[in-house]
C-alpha cells in the first residue's frame, strides 16, 4: 500500500519530495490552539487556586479557629 507517489525510496531525489507526512499546512493552526488551550489552562488554574486561597483564608479567621490556636498558645 502506498500513500505517496513514491513507489520506491532507493535512488528516489528526496528534495523533490514535497512534505510527506499528514496534515500539512495545518501547523500554525495546531500551533495557535495549543498556545490558546495552554493561556486558557493557566487563567482557568489562577482562578480556581485564587478562590481555594480565600476560601482557606476565611476559614482561618473564623472566630472559632482563633480562639483554638490561643487557647493552645496559652497552655505552652
Amino acid at each position: 500500500m502506498s500513500t505517496t507517489l513514491v513507489e520506491s525510496w532507493s535512488g528516489a531525489d528526496l528534495s523533490q519530495l514535497g512534505p510527506i507526512y499528514p496534515m500539512v499546512g495545518t501547523e500554525m493552526t495546531l500551533f495557535i490552539l495549543g498556545v490558546a488551550f495552554w493561556l486558557a489552562f493557566h487563567i482557568i488554574q489562577a482562578r480556581i487556586e485564587k478562590r481555594e486561597m480565600e476560601e482557606d483564608e476565611a476559614a482561618a479567621r473564623s472566630p472559632e479557629r482563633l480562639k483554638r490556636v490561643f487557647e493552645r498558645e496559652a497552655q505552652e
